[in-house]
This record gives C-alpha cells, sequence and structure tokens, in this order.
C-alpha cells in the first residue's frame, strides 16, 4: 500500500493536535478569586444636567478657574474655586468637577453651573460631594458659553 506524503502530514498533524488536546482537561479546579477581588465598590456618583462638550460654542475656559478646596469633611468632599470672565461680555460656565481615586477611576462626577458672569467679574462657586472615600482627587473640566 503506497501513502501519499500529504496524507501522513495530515495524520501526523491530527495525532499531535489531539495529544496536545489531551493536556488540556479540566484535571485542575478552577481559580479563585482573591480578596481584592471579593471587595465591592460603593457605586459612584454622577450628577448632572449636561453631557460634559455638549453645548454649542463651548471654550474650554480650565484657565478661568482658580481652584479653591478639594477637602473630605466626614461623608463627603467639599470643593470650591473661583472662575473669572476674562472677555468682553457676559459668560456662563458649566464647571464639571470629578473625584478620582489612585487607579484614576471616576468616583464622582458632578456640574456646577456659574450663569451670567458679567465680562471682568469673578464669582465663587462650591459644591459638596456625599462620597466616603479617602485619597481622592479632584479634577476639573470648565467649559464658557457666551450668556
Amino acid at each position: 500500500m503506497i501513502v501519499s506524503s500529504r496524507t501522513l502530514v495530515t495524520a501526523l498533524a491530527a495525532a499531535l493536535l489531539a495529544a496536545s488536546l489531551a493536556g488540556c482537561t479540566a484535571g485542575s479546579p478552577e481559580p479563585k478569586p482573591t480578596s481584592s477581588a471579593d471587595a465591592e465598590q460603593t457605586p459612584g456618583i454622577t450628577d448632572i444636567d449636561d453631557t460634559p462638550g455638549s453645548g454649542e460654542d463651548l471654550v474650554g475656559a480650565l484657565a478661568d478657574n482658580t481652584m479653591g478646596d478639594c477637602v473630605r469633611d466626614g461623608d463627603a468632599w467639599k470643593v470650591s474655586g473661583t472662575v473669572a470672565n476674562p472677555t468682553e461680555e457676559a459668560a456662563s460656565y458649566r464647571i464639571y468637577v470629578s473625584l478620582l481615586n489612585g487607579a484614576n477611576d471616576t468616583r464622582a462626577l458632578v456640574q456646577v453651573d456659574v450663569d451670567d458672569l458679567a465680562a471682568g467679574e469673578e464669582e465663587t462657586w462650591d459644591t459638596e460631594i456625599p462620597v466616603a472615600e479617602d485619597d481622592l482627587s479632584c479634577v476639573l473640566r470648565v467649559e464658557r458659553y457666551v450668556a
């Protein structure tokens, strides 16, 4: 009987495949999660009226804001700042305050509005965010609109 080399190579490949898959049996137990994987994180807080970046004719205006406090006070974070309108016409601001943990996970996103700020004027804003977690950092997104 004459066996072609193609048939021989195919049979050899099938045998090698079957042998390699034999080591993939379910003999070992499923891995169990570690305690850090078991820990549940409290859901984050989102309190916004407008999706960031959704307004018409917005101008990024982080430079218009001076950061005040970003401190935990009991079961909440107190965040404040002062926004100054450098333009020659009235402007409104949307300030989005994010609280981030060390892994850069957003634990809260809150919107603060400052409406109809006259040209050259400034206004202090503040918010209290009910998140009882330590070691968070405040990150702002500031949008300016013609009032």
